[in-house]
């Protein structure tokens, strides 16, 4: 059994050092610290016992022997060295999902395994001083008293420019960043086993890609029999015990396996490491059950399943997390209906996400993502209708509704790339700079058929290139469907009665390219100054469809955008001025007129061309 833990962990609450100096009065649920080892008093050659949960829920007992004491393996962290015996430990190793074991010397708690070299042929283990364990969780318990629950979210800030992906389908866009820090000592935190039931090869693949880098191990798993959670769902959680951390539950559930310290007066305290490093959080506490330990020449693994929610982690620092036991989690319901051919029936899933900004946007994915999964292999050509509301607290939802086909929602990035935009969209209400957003749901429905509707844009001609201010300009795209013939669709735009003689440039496009278009000509968009300008950049940005012809024309600049302040119809003179890069960043605004039509099929691709407008002495002359 192997510590359920992750990478990343040494800089997690560095910041916090100056507060952890200062004596602080003992919490009437906090240990009292005549219970528990300062580092101060370790010394090389104490023994004493840990324990732990190797099967079922049975407490057993090893042996502990402290080989040293590393001060400061990182800002306000030290790590006490033990050799571990017993529990077959000398054959399987340090075990991840043993994160967390306490390890008490005389009656009085040490502290926590929590670290680990891999393929190490001793069973020597970090342990995280309980003192430090106590410390960093308090302090985290101060800064939200002091400073209010969001602390780590999103308070009301000054404009900030929200980046246009360069692909309407890109899942890069909310992406977490991998956590700083890693080995301490040449040990690692034991990385936390995160059980995933229900989740297909390809699902956990894209929850290894994401959750990995912060620690992670996602393995396929199940759930325990009925009779196992409703006999030992119930039974309290006490110091070995495992304890498991949902991010997902329902129909799919996720959850990360680790072993609980300590627990005092309903508090209770595990890992001896970050689980992600969040500070102050709100994830579902559940009870565990251990089916096995899996021995590996690497690292062995505990093989684990959630029982029951027994409360609520509210904290996930440095040196460990903890939680409250009877709380109850606020989590995120979500649905995914999906009928995967025409003669399928609908098929439904219902799951719980975390709230947490960090974790929400590719959680939705995995579960978006899986619930095509199970539906086995798709069609290598298919189409793919999909609608998804999203849900906000005071605001009307955010609808997107689209068809996608063609090459990138095949294969085995296809649900990626098919969820791509509700992904984004959740990432950019999760950890907008303005201020939270409360995602009260988010309900999906998907009908996939084989064959592609796919057409590329081949070429485009128009019915005259010299044309007067309001008259029509008429263009003949060919569109060369995937498999199909070719067909010839007519897009009309009336050309603007003021507009100016002179050369233009018309663009034939996609959804893709037209949407970056507009966010170009209209740059303001992207710094929205409060909740309605999110709102609004987010409704913008799901308008365009895949299934719709755009044509675009460009028109002469209309004025700046300078600080996120659209101004229209300035004179050249004071154009120039603004936009000097040694007063402020000047944005040009720029309009195009544009025309679109709805096809049967996903378009794909762009084509320019040139015309003229001139006006009617000069078009006289020119026909002579």
């Amino acid at each position: 059994m192997r510590p359920a833990c992750r990478r990343g962990v040494a800089l997690g609450l560095c910041l916090l050092g100056g507060t952890l100096s200062g004596a602080t009065a003992t919490r009437a649920d906090e240990p009292n610290p005549a219970t528990y080892w300062k580092v101060s008093e370790v010394r090389v050659g104490m023994k004493g016992t840990g324990r732990t949960v190797m099967v079922g829920t049975r407490l057993e007992e090893f042996e502990a022997e402290v080989l040293g004491v590393m001060r400061d393996v990182s800002p306000g962290r030290d790590m006490v060295l033990c050799r571990l015996k017993g529990c077959n430990l000398e054959h399987a190793g340090i075990i991840q999902g043993m994160s967390g074991s306490p390890i008490s010397i005389d009656g009085k708690l040490l502290g926590a395994v929590a670290y680990a070299w891999e393929f190490a042929k001793d069973p020597i283990a970090g342990v995280t001083p309980f003192e430090q364990m106590v410390k960093y969780v308090r302090s985290t318990e101060k800064r939200v008293a002091a400073e209010g629950p969001n602390l780590d979210r999103g308070a009301t800030r000054s404009t900030t420019r929200i980046q246009a992906p360069a692909d309407p389908d890109a899942v890069d866009d909310f992406l977490p960043a991998p956590m700083a820090g890693g080995a301490l000592g040449g040990m690692r935190p034991i990385a936390t086993p995160l059980a995933a039931a229900g989740f297909g090869p390809r699902s956990l693949a894209f929850l290894n890609e994401r959750l990995g880098p912060l620690g992670m191990a996602p393995m396929a798993s199940g759930l325990a029999p009925h009779e196992i959670v409703e006999k030992e769902g119930d039974r309290p959680l006490e110091p070995g015990s495992p304890v498991s951390v949902a991010l997902v539950t329902g129909d799919f559930n996720l959850s990360g396996i680790g072993t609980v310290t300590h627990v005092e007066k309903g508090r209770v305290y595990a890992f001896g490491h970050p689980m992600f490093g969040m500070g102050a959080c709100a994830l579902p506490m559940m009870s565990g059950y251990i089916h096995t330990v899996y021995p590996r020449a690497s690292v062995s693994m505990k093989m684990g399943s959630p029982l029951k929610v027994v409360g609520v982690l509210d904290a996930d620092v440095s040196t460990g997390i903890a939680g409250r036991l009877g709380e109850k989690p606020d989590l995120m319901p979500m649905s995914v209906g999906v009928r995967a051919g025409r003669y399928s029936e609908l098929v439904t899933y219902k799951v719980n996400v975390v709230r947490e900004q960090t974790l929400l946007p590719n959680l939705v994915m995995a579960v978006l993502a899986n619930s095509i999964d199970t539906e086995g292999n798709l069609p290598d050509e298919l189409t793919a209708r999909m609608t998804a509301t999203i849900r906000c607290a005071g605001r009307e939802p955010i609808v997107i509704e689209d068809t996608y086909s063609g090459a990138r929602y095949s294969g085995p990035m296809a649900a990626a790339a098919l969820f791509g935009e509700v992904g984004r969209t959740v990432g950019l209400l999760a950890r907008n700079p303005i201020a939270p957003v409360r995602i009260d749901g988010i309900d999906c429905r998907v009908d996939i058929s084989a064959g592609s509707v796919a057409a590329e844009i081949e070429a485009v001609r128009l019915a005259s290139d010299r044309l007067e201010p309001g008259q029509d300009l008429r263009a003949l795209v060919t569109l060369r469907p995937f498999k199909g013939e070719r067909r010839t669709e007519e897009v009309v735009l009336k050309v603007p009665k003021d507009l100016p003689e002179g050369a233009y440039e018309l663009v034939v496009c996609d959804q893709a390219n037209s949407l970056r278009r507009r966010l170009r000509n209209d740059p303001e968009l992207l710094e929205p100054k409060d909740l309605d300008d999110l709102f609004r950049l987010l409704r913008f940005q799901t308008g365009p469809k895949r299934t719709t012809l755009y044509l675009h024309v460009a028109l002469p600049d209309k004025g700046l955008a300078v600080d996120g302040q659209a101004l229209p119809n300035l004179p050249a003179s004071a154009r120039a001025v603004l936009s000097s890069a040694r007063r402020t960043s000047g944005l040009a605004l720029r309009a195009d007129a544009i025309a679109d039509k709805t096809t049967p099929w996903v378009v794909e691709g762009a084509q320019t061309l040139k015309f003229n407008v001139v006006r009617d002495a000069d078009l006289a002359k020119r026909v002579e």
